[in-house]
């Protein structure tokens, strides 16, 4: 099925009353160089992955075990994302990005593969047109996602970068604690097992030092939270997404746990009304903040509110009793006002 033709089929019922909500985000145009590079293209489904064989940003490995002509990790890279998509989507119920008002006009998420001079990926939040030479004259708005080409091929870089597009469709809120600290967590989707778990902070100092202060390492408190409210932790997933491999034969899923699952979609829903609160207190655009106000510390009592009202409605629903360290957790709403101290 072709990208555009997904596209339709995928919005053609839900679009419509998303976008009365809430207008449309914009798209904006602008040329880049270094994109325009990439001069070969593969798509699955709303995924264009983009890269080159050639210049700077040559795929390093192009091995090509099924020799269908498209480099194995382009292949891998690209089922990583559908099998990421049918995880967060299909099976956990989260709102595709592309179903988001903030991003009601892009048609594609366009993923780079590019030398990068630090890290493994990127994610960005806004809607672009980049006019690249694989498009029609008048181009395209896409999300997109940049990924370094020389990583190992089955990396969970893609499927982290993924769910920041499902953050960025719900929440302005770009507190790097909860924006890698929850990504951190979507990894173990594809990851076997569990991540690791800290306790929760009970006080505003274990609070600040614990998570506040945090970017990867918040997924700790996540990983925490998302055990004690769903110590069952599995996944309901259909044989075929299951058993889904890379071009290696190895699967893409090495198991069906996963902690908290309803927690982080509880979570992400209660952060787009609170974060539409914040721009109408300031005279903001819904979807029009500057950067430095997305990634702002002084949001991060309301992102605690969110998380605390999240906390309580799945705790509530699980019927579980409630440990005295999760307890001691939600008291701290009453420690914090506005601002955090």
């Amino acid at each position: 099925m072709t990208n555009a033709r997904w596209l339709v089929c995928m919005l053609a019922a839900v679009l419509p009353v998303a976008a009365q909500e809430v207008e449309a985000g914009r798209c904006r145009a602008e040329r880049n160089a270094t994109l325009s590079q990439l001069d070969r293209i593969y798509v699955r489904d709303e995924f264009r992955i983009r890269y080159t064989l050639e210049g700077a940003h040559a795929l390093p490995d192009i091995r090509d075990l099924d020799r269908n002509g498209i480099p194995d990790k382009v292949q891998d890279v690209a089922t990583q994302l559908v099998v990421g998509r049918r995880l967060f989507t299909d099976v956990m119920g989260l709102t595709h990005p592309m179903r988001q008002p903030r991003y009601a006009r892009a048609t594609s998420i366009d993923v780079f593969l590019l030398k990068m001079e630090k890290g493994n990926g990127m994610s960005y939040d806004e809607v672009m047109n980049y006019r690249l030479g694989s498009d029609e004259a008048a181009g395209g708005c896409a999300l997109r996602i940049d990924l370094l080409n020389r990583h190992a091929n089955q990396n969970v870089t893609p499927i982290h970068e993924l769910f920041h597009q499902y953050q960025y469709g719900y929440t302005m809120f770009k507190a790097r604690w909860f924006l890698e600290g929850t990504a951190r967590w979507s990894e173990y989707a594809l990851r076997p097992g569990s991540g690791p778990q800290q306790p929760l902070p009970a006080t505003l100092p274990a609070l600040r030092e614990q998570v506040f202060s945090q970017t990867y390492g918040a997924s700790g408190m996540w990983n925490r939270l998302a055990g004690m409210l769903d110590p069952d932790g599995r996944l309901r997933l259909p044989p075929g997404l299951a058993q889904t491999t890379y071009v290696d034969g190895s699967l893409v899923i090495q198991d069906d746990q996963l902690h908290g699952a309803a927690f982080i979609k509880a979570l992400l829903e209660t952060l787009g009304p609170l974060d539409r609160q914040v721009a109408a207190r300031n005279g903001w655009p819904v979807f029009g903040w500057k950067e430095e106000d997305q990634r702002s510390s002084a949001h991060d009592a309301e992102i605690l509110k969110g998380v605390l009202q999240a906390t309580r409605t799945e705790a509530a629903r699980s019927k579980a009793r409630r440990p005295a360290e999760l307890e001691e957790f939600l008291a701290l709403e009453a420690l914090v006002k506005k601002d955090v101290p």
